[in-house]
């Protein structure tokens, strides 16, 4: 519009979009309700899987909220912001990544009713603010300390509808005993920790031990493959001929010539698998390439060796034996092995050998080999394991766990229905909407497992004015007291839920204008009809 004989100022390039106000907010507040209800039915033990189906076609089963989202990856800004927050649930604590995002959904679905009623954005996240403070408090005041037995009874939470091991609480023991063994003043390091999947065979041979599996096998059919006492050396260099740089060109005009090339090549290769000898070295794990004729050295020196290894699995043998990795074998000496008591080479299935590094001389390295009669099962029994880990690990950084069962949801909600009572304002309103948010936890776990949702809250609410112990037990369709059925969470980790879910639905909250430049056009032309997703 021209005003005044004036010109028009534009400011935003050709094919940009603006939404501004009541409808930016709900868009954004759409894209995460759509999340929410797309992982709520995976919530609990009784919760459903998805399958989902990338762009070649292969096909993933799971009911893990942030292997979902990853998988599907949302166009939305207001849905990206929600990944970004299952991420940091992941990263942080590997569990609760379904229960953050629904939270986040059931907050929003709660402000989006107060924003009907008039309310300011603004007060809503005041009132939020307020409302996560006191959940913080009642869910530090009802904690229970967590030793060893309570440890187990969170590891097997975490793992509850996730695979099928036979006994469960067996694995939850094998987990959390193998955990405060490899636990060093306090800290367990995740990134020492590693889940290999064999499918084929029972899930009751699942191995959980201390030191490091290698996924390769020893190089040469007559280099040892069991040895005692062994020195290694940890190699990020090439045991082969190095390659000529800036595309230089050696001449070689006779065969005497030629052949004496190939001498020196020999001889240095020789040379440097003899520095191993000289250092002591009787195994070898290289994460670069090592030629035939290294090979042959090696052999003939006596040495157990693996090439391409992974860098992760060189900084486990690292931490595990002691070892330095060396970036040039010359310099290798005595001071750079590691030690173990017992290296060997096993067949793990069918014609599948790993190479076993154990009896390490530093502890703090774990070693779980997940198995499964299919690839499916396999790939749910690491997921649970996995949760099962970052269950224990959250539980360790304060030694407390919370009731499970919707129990601290529940507890939290009834203390926040009084102390809405204190204020006088619209912050009241948004206080006793959190609360409601809170109870859809507890009623998405009834729903998942057949329940009358409103029977059971009903039943809960009342056994809460007893003891805060009492929740749900999906598997029995009863609510009881969740410390005597061994169901409990990490209190560290419902702290994250909370206090990250309520950040992000507070962001979304304040946002009021979406500003999305014009995307770029596709090969071939302009596509008509494709959406805008930040609309």
């Amino acid at each position: 519009m021209v005003q005044n004989n004036q010109q028009p100022l534009i400011i935003l390039g050709d094919g940009s979009t603006r939404t501004v106000g009541s409808q930016a907010t709900r868009n954004n507040i759409m894209a995460a309700k759509i999340l929410s209800n797309i992982l709520k039915t995976t919530l609990g033990p009784r919760g459903m899987d998805k399958m989902l189906i990338n762009t070649i076609g292969d096909v993933k089963i799971t009911n893990d909220g942030y292997t979902v989202l990853k998988e599907t990856e949302p166009d939305h800004p207001g849905a990206k912001m929600i990944v970004d927050l299952a991420k940091v649930q992941e990263e942080e604590n590997v569990d609760g990544t379904t229960t953050a995002v629904v939270l986040v959904g059931e907050l929003l679905k709660q402000a989006e009713k107060l924003f009907d009623q008039g309310v300011a954005p603004i007060l809503i996240a005041r009132g939020f603010e307020e409302a996560k403070k006191k959940t913080l408090e009642v869910l530090d005041e009802i904690a229970i300390t967590a030793d060893r037995e309570e440890l187990i009874d969170v590891a097997e939470t975490s793992m509850s509808g996730k695979g099928s091991f036979g006994n469960i609480r067996s694995m939850a023991t094998k987990i959390v005993d193998a955990l405060l063994d490899i636990e060093e003043e306090g800290e367990i390091d995740m990134d020492m920790i590693k889940i290999r999947k064999i499918h084929g065979e029972a899930t009751e041979d699942t191995e959980i031990t201390q030191g490091v599996t290698v996924d390769k096998n020893v190089l040469e059919s007559e280099m040892p493959r069991d040895i005692k006492n062994a020195k290694i050396a940890l190699l990020q260099y090439p045991i082969d001929a190095r390659e000529l740089q800036n595309e230089a060109k050696i001449k070689l005009t006779t065969p005497g010539e030629y052949q004496y090339y190939l001498d020196k090549e020999a001889q240095m290769l020789e040379e440097e698998v003899q520095t191993l000898v000289d250092a002591g070295a009787n195994v070898l794990f290289n994460n670069k390439k090592i030629s035939d004729l290294g090979q042959h050295y090696l052999t003939k020196a006596g040495i157990m060796a693996a090439k391409r290894v992974k860098a992760g699995d060189l900084e486990r043998l690292a931490k595990a034996t002691g070892a330095n990795i060396v970036n040039n074998i010359r310099e290798l000496t005595s001071d750079d092995l590691g030690e173990a008591g017992h290296v060997y080479e096993r067949e793990v299935y069918e014609d599948r050998e790993y190479i076993f590094v154990e009896e390490c001389k530093n502890p703090g390295v774990l070693n779980i080999i997940v198995r499964g009669s299919t690839k499916h099962i396999t790939d749910e029994l690491e997921q649970a394991v996995n949760d099962a880990i970052g269950a224990v690990i959250a539980t360790r950084k304060n030694s407390k766990a919370l009731p499970g069962g919707g129990a601290s949801d529940v507890a939290a909600s009834k203390a926040l229905r009084s102390y809405a009572n204190k204020f006088t304002d619209k912050r009241q309103l948004a206080i006793l909407a959190y609360a409601d948010a809170l109870e859809e936890l507890p009623i998405a776990l009834a729903k998942n497992a057949g329940l009358d949702t409103i029977d059971v809250l009903t039943d809960l609410l009342a056994a809460q004015e007893k003891s805060t112990n009492m929740g749900i037990n999906v598997l029995t369709g009863e609510v009881s007291d969740m410390k005597e059925e061994n169901i409990l969470d990490s209190e560290a980790n419902k702290a994250l839920i909370v206090d990250s879910a309520t950040e992000i639905a507070l962001e979304i909250l304040r946002i009021d204008e979406v500003l999305a430049s014009k995307p770029e056009t596709p090969v071939g032309g302009d596509m008509p009809g494709t959406p805008n997703p930040y609309l």
